[in-house]
């Protein structure tokens, strides 16, 4: 059977068919599965049964699997796959990461030094209301942005916390997750970053955006951090944008160097259910390697 690819938005995104991701995918055909990911940043597949093993198997295809952070929601024989979503066990305990805080356009592992890192999403419960998700293309932002706001983008860099963004959820929310332990917070440094990147891969000029940079260099505060807020409002202007209402059984795989993603509103969902598996990996060649990711994913396993 071949591939069929339909866009999902004029700039990014294609709508994969013709593929099975839980059975034995030819070397070709993922081949191509794989250029089409660099080509269009986001991949949707619809109707998959990716068990967890499945789904381990498919990340580790794409490249070094990344072990989630939050450790208590990865799941104990697949370490690879970690759970979202609002399920609880019998005592109301979480079984999945629920994140009030999530409606805000990122891209994942930005306080990481290797960038270039895929996410896999796929819907294994989802509510009748809500828990939509959002997509814009930074390559697509870069390419459209007028030359004065290139010019001046290309001199920033910003320096990037995990930890400022994952404290702020675990404040709003006690019970989101267990604290990190100091050996844990220790392998997640702070990570500095240009704005503006080209992709190992692809080769395209793309736009690295976070809105929770602890500090700037290369411009005055004064200048960069309303040039950041003007980037992101460019970047995912109407039009410019893929809205992604869930299916249960849909796999979204997309390129974070070239793409950023926000969730919505957790309030039309909350006393539903929505679970969620999500996977990562590093995909090479990257221009800047991380260090003793073997050693940073030990840490992350569950006991």
């Amino acid at each position: 059977m071949a591939l069929s690819f339909r866009p999902l938005n004029p700039h990014f995104g294609v709508d994969v068919s013709g593929v099975d991701l839980a059975g034995e995918v030819p070397d070709a055909m993922f081949a191509e599965i794989v250029a089409a990911y660099y080509r269009h940043s986001v991949l949707l597949f619809r109707g998959q049964n990716l068990v967890p093993a499945a789904q381990a198997r498919l990340t580790r295809r794409f490249g070094k699997p990344k072990i989630e952070t939050r450790k208590q929601f990865n799941l104990r024989e697949h370490p690879e796959v970690s759970a979202l979503g609002n399920i609880v066990d019998a005592d109301g305990r979480p079984l999945a990461f629920f994140n009030r805080l999530g409606e805000s356009w990122h891209t994942d592992g930005v306080a990481a030094c290797h960038v270039d890192a895929a996410t896999l999403l796929y819907a294994v419960q989802v509510p009748r209301r809500g828990g939509d998700t959002m997509f814009a293309s930074a390559a697509a932002a870069y390419e459209t942005l007028p030359t004065a706001l290139r010019a001046q983008a290309a001199k920033l860099r910003m320096r990037c916390s995990f930890h400022a963004h994952n404290d702020k959820i675990r404040e709003a929310d006690p019970a989101s997750h267990v604290a990190l332990t100091p050996e844990e917070r220790a392998a997640l440094p702070d990570v500095w970053h240009d704005v503006v990147q080209v992709h190992p891969v692809t080769g395209r000029t793309v736009l690295y955006l976070y809105d929770s940079a602890l500090e700037y260099d290369g411009l005055p505060e004064r200048t960069a951090a309303p040039l950041m807020a003007q980037l992101f409002t460019h970047a995912t202007r109407e039009g410019f944008t893929y809205r992604h209402r869930w299916s249960r059984g849909d796999l979204m795989v997309w390129d974070n160097h070239t793409t950023l993603h926000s969730a919505t509103a957790v309030g039309p969902y909350e006393k539903d259910r929505r679970l969620m598996h999500r996977s990562f990996a590093y995909t090479w060649p990257t221009a800047r390697p991380l260090d003793n990711i073997d050693e940073r994913n030990a840490i992350f396993r569950r006991a």
